[in-house]
């Protein structure tokens, strides 16, 4: 029967905070990207990571032959006012779609964010509606006092000084 592979989980965790992907760990250690997602997803859990995605490496377009991968097509953008692209840029498709899953996770963010929106606009009310009731009590004890000064005669006998 094989031996399991084991790794060693602080090596994990160290690799993982220093931006390394879960597959190039999992390479390292010689066991399934599976293995380490399991190890990360912990993790996570317990607040010991963030939970992110390990920054795209770019490939070399000039020297494919030399790193073993195939690069990656590059896609020219049209020049655009609103993006401020000029057509003689070329972005990697790999970065184009970096942006894409950065924007789908920004869309996940945006309802959390609405509730808690919602939750401080609540909470600035009860705290506006505090303040003006104290203010209500500050004005009428200042008003009793006034009128209590102008019927209690002070200590020298004349009225209202």
């Amino acid at each position: 029967m094989a031996r399991k592979a084991t790794v060693d989980v602080d090596k994990v965790m160290q690799m993982l905070r220093e931006g390394q992907s879960t597959q190039a760990v999992a390479e390292f250690f010689g066991v399934s990207r599976q293995a380490i997602d399991l190890h990360r997803h912990k993790f996570i859990q317990s607040g010991q990571l963030v939970d992110r995605r390990a920054p795209r490496r770019m490939v070399n377009l000039l020297e494919p032959a030399e790193t073993g991968i195939r690069s990656s097509p590059t896609v020219s953008l049209p020049k655009s006012a609103e993006t401020g692209v000029q057509g003689s840029e070329a972005v990697s498709l790999d970065r184009l779609i970096e942006l894409i899953i950065e924007a789908f996770d920004s869309l996940k963010q945006v309802p959390k964010l609405e509730a808690e929106l919602e939750k401080y606009k609540r909470d600035y009310q009860k705290a506006a509606e505090q303040i003006e009731l104290l203010e209500k009590e500050v004005s009428k004890r200042q008003s009793q006092e006034a009128r209590w000064k102008l019927v209690v005669p002070p200590e020298d006998g004349k009225p209202g000084s």
